[in-house]
């Protein structure tokens, strides 16, 4: 795909210079005086301030009733939707489903899983995958592996508690704690991220990994592939890779080498099921049937632990963080971990307790609003459509900016402001809101698969978090340098204090 042999350039130009009469209405950055450049020496080389320009130009197309932009990487058009309103007749169109260009440069990792297929290998996966994430005695079983590693965690920030008016960055230990239970639920191995003491090697690596992929997609230079991986960054991916893959072969050939599929056809008889069930164990069970193989578990399992992870340490780490910005709302939470747990520190939580944790479940929906896991979105148009009133043509890469999205006025009145009130049931009445217009999952038939599982994650670590802990954040988010690299990330430490209740 990123072969250095190019085919005809005059084609090539002359869909470049109608795409540009197309688009000039929504090109709000003036193009280069050099040909065929586009506006990238407008980008910034530090990603949060690259990340500052997207959410400047998307609010300028919000303020002016656009509601899109395009940038161009060289002759090569990127569109950002940035409004809710009338975007389910692209995110739902069945013909609309295939992923942008800037997806196969995951593919060296995570290769043509769930989320980087398309069109019939991603219906398949994808009817495979959906069952096991939406069966509920799954994911009643999971609650014990959410309650044992939240249990670690609250091991880990009493260390931190101790350390009175210290400031501690609280994501590595909470990313080795989802570390820990993606890995054990979703493949039946527990790697003990939290109790080793060195930074964990596979969140290094996914950290590294996903901050590569996010430059090479902006530098069009980098694209071809005999070019990447001759220069010192694609040598650095190819290492990183061997961290990433070594681990999840190391896993699925201990399950392979275990596994009854026995185990998986009575999993609701009590007295045959001698192990815990993963997601792997189902497509493993698959494997003779959907004629699956290794290298197709693998890059599934690749998926899991990614997705898996990578943004549900994000999710949480940014609650905590917004939580300890505003003490009127965490004195709410308190409140309320106080009605459900009484004085019982050391309860296991229970799906009944996630049911009555109505605030906390307010507080969640407004950290993702604010500060999605997940910043954008891109698929490439398979036929023309139209978006507020702007044609957009068939091969387009089409950026869905969830982020630019969660913060239109038009929509969310102050939207820069942490208000958890905006999602109690009172509010959501009164205020009638697309259902686009909060969409941290994505959504459509392509939407997050996992979203349930991460959900039920977070609530049980959170509660357990604030039955015990107080948080007080140190920084504005300016102060962040927020970022989009694979997720959306801080570029520098989040520093809190830490103190026990």
């Amino acid at each position: 795909m990123h072969s250095c042999i190019f085919e005809s350039e005059v084609p090539i130009l002359l869909r470049h210079k109608q795409l540009q009469k197309d688009y000039q209405n929504i090109s709000l950055l003036p193009l280069s005086s050099i040909p065929l450049i586009g506006n990238i020496p407008q980008f910034d080389k530090q990603h949060h301030v690259f990340f500052q320009l997207l959410c400047r130009l998307a609010k300028q197309s919000q303020d002016e009733g656009k509601g899109l932009f395009c940038i161009w990487l060289g002759i090569t058009p990127r569109i950002f939707l940035c409004s809710g309103q009338g975007l389910e007749s692209f995110i739902n169109n069945s013909k609309q489903l295939v992923k942008s260009l800037h997806y196969t440069f995951l593919e060296p990792w995570l290769h043509t899983g769930l989320l980087t297929s398309n069109n019939d290998k991603w219906r398949s996966r994808r009817r495979l995958i959906t069952p096991s994430f939406h069966d509920t005695q799954l994911l009643y079983n999971f609650m014990n592996i959410f309650n044992e590693q939240s249990y670690i965690l609250v091991r880990r920030f009493d260390e931190y508690a101790k350390q009175e008016n210290r400031t501690h960055d609280l994501y590595p230990y909470i990313s080795a704690c989802t570390l820990d239970i993606i890995a054990e639920a979703a493949m039946g191995t527990n790697p003990n991220a939290q109790l080793n003491d060195d930074k964990n090697e596979f969140v290094q690596a996914t950290a590294r990994i996903t901050s590569i992929v996010a430059t090479r997609s902006r530098c069009p230079w980098l694209w071809p592939t005999c070019i990447f991986d001759r220069i010192p960054i694609g040598k650095e991916q190819k290492r990183v890779l061997e961290i990433l893959h070594g681990f999840s072969r190391k896993v699925i050939q201990e399950r392979l080498a275990t596994f009854n599929s026995e185990d998986v056809v009575n999993k609701n008889e009590e007295k045959k099921q001698i192990r815990r069930l993963v997601f792997l164990d189902s497509l493993i069970a698959q494997m003779h049937a959907e004629k699956l193989s290794f290298d197709d578990i693998q890059e599934e399992v690749d998926t899991f632990m990614f997705e898996g992870h990578d943004t549900t340490a994000a999710a949480i780490n940014y609650c905590c963080y917004l939580v300890g910005c505003h003490q009127d709302v965490q004195e709410k939470i308190h409140a309320e971990m106080d009605t459900i747990f009484a004085d019982d520190k050391e309860r296991a939580c229970t799906m009944e307790d996630i049911q009555q944790m109505t605030y906390l479940d307010c507080v969640i929906k407004e950290s993702l609003r604010l500060l999605p896991s997940v910043a954008h979105v891109s698929r490439q148009a398979q036929e023309d459509f139209v978006y507020h009133g702007q044609t957009i043509r068939k091969g387009t890469n089409v950026v869905i900016f969830i982020y630019g999205i969660h913060h239109d006025e038009n929509v969310f009145p102050n939207s820069e402001k942490f208000d958890p009130e905006r999602f109690s049931d009172q509010n959501l009445i009164s205020t009638e809101i697309s259902p686009f217009a909060y969409i941290p999952f994505s959504a459509g038939s392509r939407n997050c698969v996992g979203q349930r599982f991460a959900g039920l994650e977070e609530r049980v670590v959170l509660s357990t978090l604030f039955r015990r802990f107080t948080f007080h954040s140190t920084q504005t988010i300016d102060e962040l340098h927020i970022a989009t690299e694979g997720i959306l990330r801080p570029g520098v430490l989040v520093q809190m204090i830490v103190k026990r209740r």
